[in-house]
């Protein structure tokens, strides 16, 4: 049951980041666009970390394992390459944020730990009414007094891989319990589930909070064949909300829950889902909740539920209620409900699993896509889709492909900026699912995406997974639900260029300088004599280590080669952005190439624009 299986080690604590935001808006690319807007933090530099984290509780076999020497531990960041790092897919898409590079250790009091390599990990859930507001506008609902940053709340789920030699033998039971009970990937690590929630973020300098919020988050074993990257639970769908309800009717946001067999519980996840009084305090009053099962139109009790902010600090927000095996029979063939005994702030009813005679749950595994231009390029992911908790054989889903341009529900930018869409040059087919569960996509470019804009390299789409029985046209309206789409960044079809000229690859670098000033702080990639030197120096062999390997065309010197080669979930990649084609990279590539074949003369400051003599 991943995450929400035992042992399960919950955490609390504080994250950091500091994501630079002029790119967030599509005019700034403009080469005519030279003092862009600084937006939030124009010299961020996209790092993410975990702040002042520690384990709060431990739920073992038989109930809270309190005297497990777990409790307490420190749960920090390593950064072996320096710190992860937070990046959007895209201008027009910024729903997706995924931290790339990050490192994951847990350290008991007496020394012993366990560290890992984290898979990027992808935003799900995102909501911005987290918050109860303060102030009401006839229905200004979605931004209330604190502003859009601090109301938002999402989650993750990655999977945390463990190299045999970096799982000490603690004195934990509990960690020992999970390094026995969970699977291994090809490579002999051992996988740990980790989803994480995170809110309240302080986007305003004077604040002495400025780049910090709030995160909770749960570890547990990962099982055979189970999502990495999503829940793969039952869920409850929030209440519908109105804009012309009171302001003080309190929002929520799906919930995931699942029933352990093995132990007669019903686990609720809450941490997404409830509305909080205040940015990063608790959750909203809502007297006693209950939770209710119904099956053929009978409502049965199944007991209360502690949604209390001691339970969202302690328990990463993981309610447990003890279920007979009867009500264990009604949940599986009903659906589960929690009631608030309160009659003043909306419907009583404020989760709620949707009518059964809906067939199938699904998520999406790996949302985000990056795809080279050329056409027949081909790119997959997996969708998950199961029902009651069980995978779901044989099912044939569809899918829906919408072109983002300025007015797309979802779309990130404003309809003043509809950029050029491409509608033909993607397309994409599902498999039925196999015995798992799974479905494939597969993403395949048909022609050149071409440009959205002058400046805006290739077309981004939405390729939006529907149970074809029940066609849901809420996306015609609406952002999609984030869990049942696909982004996908198709680069325009940019053919390697062997011989560039330097003015191609500083047109490549002017955005980078422009949007990023952390960077040009560091190096001005669009400066000849700067690029130069840090093309041919240093050697890789005596900076990072005799065993590093040769970068693409066989090149074994330069920061700027190193950076750009290392592998895409290496946090040191550049550009941070990752928003470079790989044909763009490896064009660049082959002017470093004549730079270290064709050495300026000494005390030349200047290289000449055009390469002559470059070996392939």
């Amino acid at each position: 049951m991943s995450y929400l299986d035992i042992p399960r080690i919950h955490m609390a604590g504080a994250f950091f980041t500091d994501p630079s935001t002029v790119n967030n808006d599509p005019t700034h690319y403009d080469p005519t666009c030279t003092n862009p807007s600084p937006w939030q933090e124009p010299n961020g530099q996209h790092r993410f970390q975990l702040r002042d984290c520690s384990v709060m509780s431990v739920m073992g076999p038989t109930g809270p394992a309190s005297s497990d020497p777990l409790v307490g531990a420190s749960v920090t960041c390593i950064e072996p390459f320096g710190a992860a790092r937070l990046v959007d897919l895209d201008v027009y898409q910024q729903g997706v944020p995924t931290i790339f590079g990050m490192n994951v250790q847990i350290t008991l009091p007496d020394g012993t730990f366990v560290k890992g390599a984290m898979d990027a990990a992808t935003l799900n859930g995102l909501w911005f009414n987290a918050v109860l507001p303060t102030r009401d506008w006839g229905g200004d609902y979605g931004m209330d007094s604190y502003g859009g940053d601090m109301n938002a709340c999402g989650y993750f789920v990655t999977v945390i891989r463990v190299k045999p030699a970096d799982w000490t033998n603690t004195s934990s039971p509990m960690l020992q319990q999970l390094k026995s009970s969970t699977i291994t990937d090809a490579n002999g690590n051992y996988m740990i589930s980790f989803k994480f929630v995170t809110d309240a973020y302080e986007n305003v300098p004077q604040n002495a909070k400025y780049r910090l919020g709030r995160i909770i988050g749960a570890f547990g074993p990962l099982k055979v064949n189970e999502p990495l990257y999503n829940a793969g639970k039952r869920w409850m769908q929030p209440r519908p909300f109105a804009d012309t309800d009171p302001w003080f009717y309190p929002s929520f946001n799906p919930c995931i829950y699942t029933v352990d067999t093995t132990r007669n519980k019903l686990v609720i996840d809450l941490s997404n889902s409830i509305c909080r009084q205040s940015a990063g305090g608790p959750p909203v009053d809502l007297g006693t909740l209950n939770a209710v099962v119904t099956y053929n139109g009978t409502e049965t009790q199944i007991g209360t539920v502690d949604y209390s902010d001691f339970c969202y600090n302690n328990n990463a927000h993981i309610a447990e209620i003890d279920i007979s095996p009867a009500i264990i029979s009604l949940i599986q063939q009903g659906g589960v409900s929690l009631v608030t005994s309160r009659n003043d702030i909306g419907n009583q009813s404020v989760l709620f699993e949707q009518n059964t005679s809906v067939p199938v749950e699904y998520a999406v595994e790996v949302r985000p896509v990056r795809m080279p231009g050329a056409p027949g390029t081909t790119a997959t992911t997996k969708v998950y889709v199961s029902k009651g908790g069980v995978p779901v054989v044989g099912k044939q889903m569809s899918l829906a492909i919408e072109s983002v341009h300025g007015n797309t529900p979802g779309a990130t930018v404003a309809p003043t900026n509809p950029g050029n869409t491409n509608d033909n040059a993607l397309t994409a087919a599902i498999s039925t699912t196999d015995a798992n569960g799974y479905a494939t996509i597969t993403l395949t470019i048909a022609n050149d995406p071409g440009q959205r804009t002058p400046w805006l390299d290739g077309q981004l789409y939405f390729v939006i997974v529907y149970d074809p029985n029940h066609p849901d046209p809420y996306w015609l309206k609406n952002a999609p639900i984030q869990e049942h789409l696909v982004s996908v960044i198709t680069f325009s079809d940019y053919p390697v260029n062997k011989t560039p000229q330097w003015q191609e690859i500083q047109n490549m670098m002017m955005p980078y300088v422009k949007l990023y000033p952390s960077m040009k702080a560091q190096i001005d990639l669009t400066d000849l004599h700067t690029f130069t030197i840090f093309s041919m120096n240093p050697p890789w062999d005596r900076v990072y280590g005799p065993t590093t390997p040769p970068g693409p065309l066989g090149i074994t010197a330069g920061a700027i080669p190193y950076y750009m080669s290392r592998d895409f979930n290496d946090p040191r990649f550049m550009p941070i952005s990752r928003d470079l084609s790989p044909n763009k990279i490896l064009t660049l590539m082959y002017y470093v190439q004549y730079l270290q074949q064709n050495p300026p003369p000494a005390g030349t400051t200047t290289m000449p624009s055009k390469p002559n003599n470059i070996k392939s």
